[in-house]
C-alpha cells in the first residue's frame, strides 16, 4: 500500500474519533445544561485518554502507531451549589463532602445530594419518590407519631420539642464520585463502600442548587461545535485529495 495512501486513511480514522468524543462531550453538555435546575445535580465532564494502535505491516515505525481518542470515564464536579431557602422544615442541604443514604421502594441502597425530604403515613423521612432516608445505623429514619417542632443540627442530628432526639441522619463519602451510576430520581448507585464523612454541614430549611454555569456550558459549546465543524472540514479535504489521487491511478492505468 502507497504511504500516502496509508497515511490519508490514518488521518481519517484519527479524525473520525476525535469526532466520536466530541459528539459525546457534546451529550454531556446537553446534560449538564438540561439539569442547571435540578436540585444539587453535579456538573458532569468526559475524561478521554491517547489510545495508540499499531496497524502492523511492512512500513516504517513513524506510520505503524496511530493515536486515536478514548473515553475513560466520568468526572463529577462535586463542589457545592448555592443553598437557597425554602422554608420548609424537611428541607435539608449539604454543605461539604457527602450524600444521603437511601433505600429504595425495591429495597436497594442508592445516594442522594437531593434534601428534599418528607413525611409518609408512618412517620418515615422519604424522598420525594417516595424512598426511605437512613439514619446512621442503616434504619430508615422514622419521627415518632407525637413529635412536633423538628430541628436539624449541622451534623444531621434531628431532634422534636416534646420527645428530644429522635435520630441521625447518615451522610457518606466516596473516593470516586464520577464512578458512581446514574440510576434516575437524582440518585445513584456505588459499588465501592463508603464512609461517614467528616466534612459537612446540614442547612435545615434549604436546598442546595446545581453547580452547572450556563455561561460556561455554552461556551464549551461553541468551541466544541467549531472544532467538530474543522476536523469534518479536514476530513473533507484528505477525501478529496484521495479521490484525486484514485483518478490519477485510474487515468494511467
Amino acid at each position: 500500500m502507497d504511504r500516502r495512501t496509508v497515511k490519508m486513511d490514518t488521518k481519517i480514522l484519527v479524525s473520525l474519533s476525535h469526532q466520536v468524543a466530541m459528539r459525546r462531550q457534546m451529550d454531556i453538555i446537553a446534560n449538564n445544561i438540561a439539569n442547571m435546575n435540578t436540585t444539587a445535580f453535579k456538573r458532569e465532564s468526559i475524561m478521554f485518554n491517547e489510545y495508540l494502535s499499531d496497524i502492523g505491516g511492512s512500513l516504517p515505525e513513524s506510520f505503524k502507531k496511530v493515536s486515536f481518542v478514548q473515553e475513560v470515564g466520568i468526572a463529577r464536579q462535586m463542589s457545592n451549589g448555592e443553598l437557597v431557602t425554602t422554608g420548609n422544615v424537611l428541607d435539608i442541604a449539604l454543605e461539604g463532602e457527602g450524600m444521603f443514604k437511601v433505600r429504595k421502594t425495591d429495597g436497594t441502597i442508592a445516594y442522594t445530594r437531593n434534601g428534599h425530604f418528607s413525611l409518609s403515613a408512618d412517620f418515615t423521612l422519604i424522598t420525594t419518590d417516595g424512598h426511605e432516608i437512613l439514619d446512621d445505623g442503616d434504619a430508615p429514619f422514622q419521627f415518632p407519631p407525637n413529635a412536633d417542632g423538628f430541628k436539624i443540627a449541622e451534623d444531621g442530628t434531628v431532634s422534636a420539642k416534646n420527645v428530644g432526639d429522635v435520630g441521625k441522619i447518615a451522610v457518606l463519602q466516596f473516593q470516586s464520585y464520577g464512578a458512581m451510576r446514574k440510576i434516575g430520581d437524582n440518585l445513584y448507585s456505588a459499588e465501592e463502600e463508603p464512609t461517614p464523612s467528616d466534612n459537612y454541614k446540614i442547612a435545615q430549611g434549604m436546598l442546595e442548587t446545581s453547580n452547572v454555569s450556563p455561561v460556561l456550558e455554552i461556551t464549551n459549546m461553541i468551541q466544541l461545535s467549531r472544532a467538530y465543524a474543522q476536523t469534518a472540514n479536514l476530513i473533507d479535504r484528505v477525501q478529496q485529495t484521495q479521490s484525486a489521487a484514485i483518478n490519477k491511478i485510474t487515468k494511467f492505468a
